[in-house]
């Protein structure tokens, strides 16, 4: 383990535990037995007991590589002499599938019935290494026979039978067992081949479309060049998809199988102009084309026509002006055009600029999007000081260019989501697909554009930028939905500056029965501040509803946990106002949320209790004492190890704290590293039970059970800390209890 990469380094992740990135808490590695280049000699005798231990660290260490969302690994080929160009390299350690695969092909010879017992326990979808050495162990011959092996290979998942880490074991197998298979039997591997990437999981449509056309006929002509041979139905199928391919060569086939290696260097990018800066305007754009025919081998891409744009934006926009008169407008070239215009471009320069964004045509800005939503967010203010007029006739442009494109037009860039292969369902209707989305970005540009005088209380929206964000509310497929979360997560901020509009065009929304109260809720629990009085007011009956209501959307994060917070602040600093919720509100709150969120309340209010004057007095033990659930059913053994987490933060405080949480505190088996501070010093200070013994004493009471399972180690030592500082207590029943469980232990 190794401090995460970047400013993680020295900065803590800032983040709620939802939206930590497993990464952001620190760089996890896998380690492996290293054999530190020595050939080890296992004897016959050994074999099986050697095989044992390398299969178990293998299943080990594949469980502990999708723990720490291990998401490319790659492993050396079961077949290090077969097709193999350059010099491969893998992950550290991951050199001990080679030596797995050396003493299985042992056991195969000498024990082939024991071999095929380990492999048919191997797990089918594992894909670190078990999902590689299933399809190398079914190629021999003495193991498994060909019916069983077709049986398998025609039972793998997409995911499985497609998977590019696994190709060459895969085809290599079919290659030397062909033969063997029934016809029956090889005309359904050739039709799964021919049919399946049609399936394909991990791939979007659009990669699915480009990436089906080549990947069959490269699996299907691979195998027949190999000698496999095809029933003429299938040959046939097979030239005809061919045939579809432009400049297609068998090398695409062979090739689908050969281990490159890894070579040294990356993949750098030249913007040298020599290539175009000399060249007559009507040449440049298809000179530029030709550049970006790099064949993959190349370590770097050239791209004359972005540093074109960066040393001589005028004649890079001039050709491109030139190909418009043709009707091309190449995407390829216009995204770095719009993302890499220098800022300091003479003003002449900047308005021909802006008037060929105007006339881009529908079809054009409906590919550049995303670009051209990222532009406005980034430039309309700008370019507003630059041109008012002429900055939102290039919005207007844009925006209705885009949303004449449909459904398919609005959609945001963020895609889905997969876990091991799977499709993790989630809403789309949410703010981070907003914030990736057109729309989003068109919206979150006209509240950049409020003028900052205009952002005082009660100062009001300019009407123009009022209707434009109006008309996004009406935009096609997720649009709308876009541009709701963006405004809904200013809410607070448009309460204060215009609340009448607010209430008349947002507030109704947020009504759990209006049809986009999902992407407004989302929006506005984004928001960096607890709402507002004036707007809690509004929303207060949804408000108090709205854990329950959250329950059943699929949205990625837990923001149940954010709404019991902001509730319980309401209800903590402003007890008084009638749009936080009284007591018995609150206390339904917390009945409502899940174990875990009301675990994580409790964390948060240790926070509130330390960063607050008088935090723990005024604010944290008087809601623990009147509003907190008394009923036995909400006392797990995870609130009690939350609640200890509470007490050992509450320095001096500890006694009045634990006063009001004891009653909250049932019995727990393990707990024994929850008791950290209540042993050792930290920071100066003397462990817990040294300075308040009689409380702790109390609490190792309440939170003990009547046996153990397991040595109570750290009671041990709490208990001897409690006699050291008040001897006293050693006749307390209490203490009688607990020291004679240690005993017994």
């Amino acid at each position: 383990m190794k401090s995460p990469y970047g400013l993680g380094e020295v900065r803590p992740p800032s983040g709620s535990w939802e939206e930590i990135q497993f990464s952001e808490l620190g760089h996890f590695e896998v380690v492996f037995a290293e054999r530190h280049d020595d050939d080890l000699d296992v004897p016959d005798n050994v074999l099986r007991h050697v095989f044992n231990i390398l299969e178990e660290q293998l299943l080990i260490a594949s469980g502990l590589l999708e723990d720490i969302e291990t998401f490319y690994f790659p492993t050396p080929s079961c077949y290090p002499g077969r097709a193999v160009e350059g010099e491969e390299h893998f992950a550290k350690g991951a050199d001990v599938l080679t030596w797995f695969v050396s003493l299985f092909e042992r056991l195969a010879v000498k024990w082939p019935e024991l071999a095929k017992a380990h492999v048919t326990t191997w797990p089918v979808t594992e894909p670190f290494f078990f999902r590689k050495l299933r399809l190398y162990a079914f190629s021999k011959t003495a193991v498994f026979r060909a019916d069983r092996v077709a049986e398998e290979v025609l039972s793998l998942e997409p995911n499985g039978f497609w998977d590019k880490n696994v190709t060459r074991e895969l085809l290599f197998l079919l290659t030397d067992r062909w033969k063997e298979f029934s016809e029956e039997e090889q005309s359904l591997i050739i039709e799964l081949i021919l049919t399946d990437p049609y399936q394909l999981p991990y791939l979007s449509e659009e990669e699915l479309l480009k990436e089906r056309e080549v990947l069959a006929p490269r699996y299907a002509r691979y195998l027949e060049l190999q000698g496999c041979e095809l029933k003429a139905i299938y040959s046939e199928r097979l030239t005809a998809m061919i045939q579809r391919i432009p400049d297609w060569h068998d090398g695409w086939a062979t090739s689908v199988v050969v281990s490159w290696g890894t070579r040294s260097g990356w993949v750098g990018t030249d913007e040298k102009t020599d290539l175009v800066l000399d060249l007559p305007l009507n040449k440049i754009i298809p000179k530029a084309k030709e550049e970006l025919q790099r064949e993959d081998y190349q370590f770097t891409r050239r791209r004359p026509f972005v540093g074109l744009i960066k040393e001589n934006p005028r004649k890079a926009l001039a050709a491109l002006t030139i190909a418009a008169k043709n009707g091309d407008y190449p995407k390829e070239f216009w995204s770095p055009m719009i993302i890499e215009l220098p800022a300091g471009i003479k003003p002449r320069l900047r308005r021909v600029f802006l008037n060929c964004i105007m006339r881009l045509p529908a079809t054009t800005l409906i590919e550049l999007r995303h670009v051209l939503s990222s532009w406005l967010a980034q430039n309309l203010v700008m370019t507003i000081e630059f041109d008012d007029g002429l900055a939102w006739a290039v919005y207007d442009h844009v925006v209705e260019g885009i949303l004449g494109g449909g459904f398919n037009a609005t959609e945001s860039g963020f895609g889905e989501i997969f876990r091991n292969g799977e499709v993790i369902i989630q809403s789309r209707r949410t703010y981070e697909h907003a914030i990736n989305g057109p729309v989003g970005k068109f919206a979150q540009a006209l509240f950049q554009a409020i003028p900052g005088e205009e952002a005082k209380a009660g100062s009001l929206i300019p009407g123009s930028i009022k209707s434009r964000i109006e008309s996004l509310f009406t935009a096609p497929g997720e649009g709308a939905d876009h541009a709701i979360a963006i405004t809904a997560r200013n809410l607070n901020w448009l309460m204060f500056i215009d609340p009448d509009w607010t209430k008349e065009r947002l507030i109704p929304i947020l009504d759990f029965k209006h049809p986009a109260a999902e992407p407004a809720w989302n929006g506005y629990l984004h928001s960096d501040d607890i709402p507002r009085i004036a707007v809690a007011e509004l929303i207060k009956p949804g408000f108090l509803n709205l854990i329950p209501w959250i329950k059943n959307l699929s949205w990625g994060k837990d923001f149940s946990v954010r709404a019991s917070q902001w509730l319980g602040l309401m209800r903590m600093f402003h007890p008084e106002e009638l749009c936080s919720p009284s007591g018995n509100e609150m206390r339904s709150i917390l009945r409502s949320t899940t174990d875990e969120v009301r675990n994580r309340f409790i964390s948060w209010l240790g926070l509130v209790g330390q960063k607050n004057e008088s935090g723990w007095a005024n604010y944290v033990i008087p809601l623990i004492r009147e509003d907190w659930p008394k009923e036995r059913q909400y006392r797990t053994t995870g609130s009690v190890k939350a609640w200890i987490g509470l007490l050992d933060d509450t320095g001096d405080n500890f006694p009045v704290v634990y006063d009001a949480v004891k009653t909250l505190l049932v019995p727990i088996e393990t707990f024994d590293h929850q008791l950290y501070r209540f042993t050792r010093e930290f920071g100066g200070e003397k462990p817990i039970a040294m300075l308040f013994p009689a409380a702790t004493l109390d609490l190792m009471d309440r939170i003990t059970p009547q046996r153990f399972t397991r040595p109570p180690y750290e009671l041990q030592k709490i208990l001897g800390l409690i006699e050291e500082k008040e001897p006293s207590l050693i006749k307390d029943s209490r203490y009688l209890r607990l020291i004679a469980l240690v005993e017994k232990s």
